[in-house]
């Protein structure tokens, strides 16, 4: 278990990110960004950071939501019970120096320790257990100045179409400097048919992970935040104070996204205060600490239905 970060209040004065700017609750859902918009392509989830400039990307466009469906139902799979192959793709604008290449090797050792401990409900008392683990098959090096600075749309395409490996069982992370204060971006299952398998996989700012230089988000729970996109996770304000919410029983409703760590925040009417140290809000890395048991099962059914046995 870590240790948890516990703030009064969060200054709603210093943050720029779209969402948070006078925007109505109703208003309050994750919409594309331009290039998002343009490609007709946008990914399913993203995490933002405190003074972010852009939205995030959009959940999926309005037209393809029904093709998602709904989650079948499935005896939930034993803690532990699924090995995820990993592939680590690392993109940088210039050769990396040897000094460089250890550095994000140990980076790397770090956020698969991280990602396993909170897949294995032991970061917190509360967390539970999962099915899944996960293994780092190997680690690929690109140097290229365009995909160093990835963004969603053509040159991420371009990216993944070159360097994607698997099928929808590999997790393809791909490590990358990427800007405008998003921390990363993730795909559902099944949001990537059409003939481009290769988008599936989660794009990571490389020095989110444990050991990096983004102040507060640098402990290596970005990943786990977009790993459970690509396990169909919403962020737990999707859905606002709506009845269906997130679609998971037990995570309390939550209007808006939480930023930093504002213990004791509750702004939906319904029973318990915002899931602030859940993986799948907003909050700073020191305050995430815990999935649900219903975000676990929702998980299982998932891997079940879209991503077991290869399915794409």
């Amino acid at each position: 278990m870590r240790p948890r970060q516990i703030v009064a209040a969060l200054a709603t004065s210093a943050v720029a990110v779209t969402v948070l700017t006078g925007a109505a609750p109703a208003d309050l859902r994750p919409v594309a960004s331009p290039g998002v918009q343009a490609c007709a392509e946008a990914p399913d989830q993203a995490r933002v950071r405190q003074g972010a400039q852009v939205a995030e990307p959009a959940l999926y466009a309005k037209k393809d939501a029904r093709k998602y469906g709904v989650i079948k139902d499935l005896p939930t799979l034993a803690p532990g019970s699924v090995e995820v192959e990993t592939v680590f793709h690392v993109v940088t604008e210039t050769t990396p120096t040897p000094a460089q290449r250890a550095r994000t090797t140990s980076m790397i050792d770090a956020q698969m320790q991280v990602l396993n401990d909170a897949y294995a409900g032991t970061t917190s008392p509360d967390a539970a257990a999962t099915p899944f683990r996960f293994t780092l098959d190997h680690v690929t090096w690109t140097v290229d100045a365009t995909w160093a600075h990835v963004s969603p749309g053509k040159p991420e395409r371009d990216m993944k179409a070159a360097l994607h490996e698997g099928d929808s069982e590999t997790l393809n992370v791909y490590a990358a400097d990427i800007g405008d204060n998003l921390l990363g971006w993730a795909y559902f299952p099944k949001g990537y048919n059409n003939g481009r398998d290769y988008i599936d996989g989660v794009v990571l700012l490389d020095e989110s992970m444990p050991g990096g230089t983004v102040n507060a988000y640098n402990e290596g729970d970005t990943l786990t935040h977009e790993v459970g996109h690509w396990l169909m996770l919403e962020h737990t304000f999707a859905g606002g104070c709506s009845a269906s919410g997130d679609g998971v029983a037990d995570t309390p409703r939550e209007a808006v996204p939480q930023f930093g760590c504002p213990e004791g925040a509750d702004t939906c009417p319904t029973p318990g205060l915002d899931p602030i140290h859940n993986f799948m809000d907003y909050s700073v890395d020191a305050c995430m600490d815990m999935f649900t048991p219903g975000q676990a099962d929702r998980m299982s059914d998932a891997w079940q239905d879209f991503r077991a046995g290869g399915n794409g």
